[in-house]
């Protein structure tokens, strides 16, 4: 007798397609369908269509919305409640505090189980850290945690967070979607776009501009470079807080003409193919997908020693680490890889082994079913 399909929902809220929203889109076409049916839920901001929805509509993935006309609507709830008893779900899989909230209601309301999705906290401000707490408070209840390092794990248990379950289930990437041809038209193209002049090295920093990415470090260690013989130009993809804070730091320091702050970009796969290196001066890490792109695009990095970050990054093999807060260090780092063009090249080769051997979709799925059958066992 062949065994029934379950049903499992994951449940998102926002109106952003970033790298936990392409986690999740990438998982979901990716599991056996054989054994499960899969369906996106995404609450929306008054009933407007978003991103992740378009992206799920686009890649033909089934989907319900939730309209939400205020952060704890309880008409959603309501509604919330509605779609998956409709959809007989057997599990629910919640990513984001509100998210994981609202799945801890679920699971009090309907008694069916549900995991939440960590991925790594900023306290960039008062209102994040408020809701960082109370992701915490839910992830306690709920019915296990995955995490997306075992840093992560880690840093749950230094908040006292001890779930009855909890596994590691890393981010993953496709590198055929991030490898381009790298030749010289498309560098001369990107260069061009920034800014930046053929002579130059191109580093490249990416991610949202906030106190915990350590940025401010960054800017020191090119203070740090000045004297070296390289000419490089610094290109910090991003948007946020700090950006004023930054640029006058660089001012300060005299290097504000070796950054080019070029905010949010669509053509990141472009950027990340045509640049020398990719650097991560973070204070606190998940496991971040900006350097897995940039291994796939077969680029070293430079990445402070924190969170999960030295489970993808091996020292000496596939880029540098660094311990955060040490500018002198990260400029030491990256003028060891800019000064030999050997070095770079064998170490973007090994990291390109690394993501395409560890850290694919298809092993991500794999991992996340035994997970799903574990919870539904029970």
């Amino acid at each position: 007798m062949v065994a029934s399909k379950r049903s499992i929902a994951h449940l998102i809220a926002t109106n952003f397609y970033g790298g936990p929203e392409k986690q999740i889109v990438e998982h979901i076409k990716r599991v056996d369908r054989e054994k499960y049916n899969l369906i996106l839920i995404s609450y929306i901001d008054n009933g407007a269509s978003n991103e992740i929805i378009q992206k799920a509509e686009n890649e033909g993935i089934r989907y319900r919305t939730v309209p939400m006309s205020a952060p704890w609507d309880i008409r959603a709830q309501w509604k919330l409640s509605k779609i998956l008893r409709e959809e007989n779900i057997d599990l629910l899989c919640a990513h984001g505090y509100k998210a994981t909230v609202m799945g801890w209601w679920v699971k009090f309301r309907l008694g069916i189980p549900v995991i939440g999705f960590s991925r790594g906290y900023t306290a960039e401000d008062k209102k994040v850290a408020f809701y960082e707490w109370l992701d915490r408070c839910a992830l306690r209840r709920l019915s296990g945690v995955i995490c997306v390092s075992e840093g992560q794990r880690r840093r749950l248990k230094t908040y006292g967070i001890t779930p009855k379950r909890s596994w590691v289930a890393h981010n993953s990437i496709s590198v055929d979607a991030m490898k381009k041809k790298q030749n010289g038209a498309l560098r001369n193209s990107v260069f061009k776009r920034l800014g930046v002049s053929e002579n130059e090295k191109m580093i490249v920093a990416a991610g949202r501009l906030s106190p915990e990415k350590g940025h401010k470090y960054l800017v020191d260690a090119v203070h740090k470079m000045r004297e070296s013989s390289f000419e490089v130009s610094i290109v910090v993809c991003g948007e946020g807080v700090c950006e004023s804070d930054l640029k006058r730091r660089a001012r300060k320091l005299g290097v504000y003409d070796k950054f080019r702050f070029v905010g949010f970009r669509r053509d990141i796969n472009d950027i990340f193919n045509a640049m020398d290196l990719l650097v991560l001066p973070s204070l606190t890490e998940g496991l971040p997908n900006v350097v897995l792109e940039a291994f796939a695009c077969k680029k070293p990095v430079v990445a402070t020693d924190v969170g999960g970050v030295p489970e993808v990054v091996e020292d000496g093999v596939n880029g540098f680490l660094v311990p955060p807060e040490r500018p002198d260090l990260m400029a030491e780092a990256m003028a060891k890889i800019l000064g030999s063009a050997d070095e770079a090249r064998r170490m973007g080769e090994a990291g390109y082994d690394t993501v395409k051997s560890n850290f694919n979709f298809q092993n991500q799925a794999k991992k996340l079913e035994k997970i799903y059958e574990e919870v539904l066992a029970s």
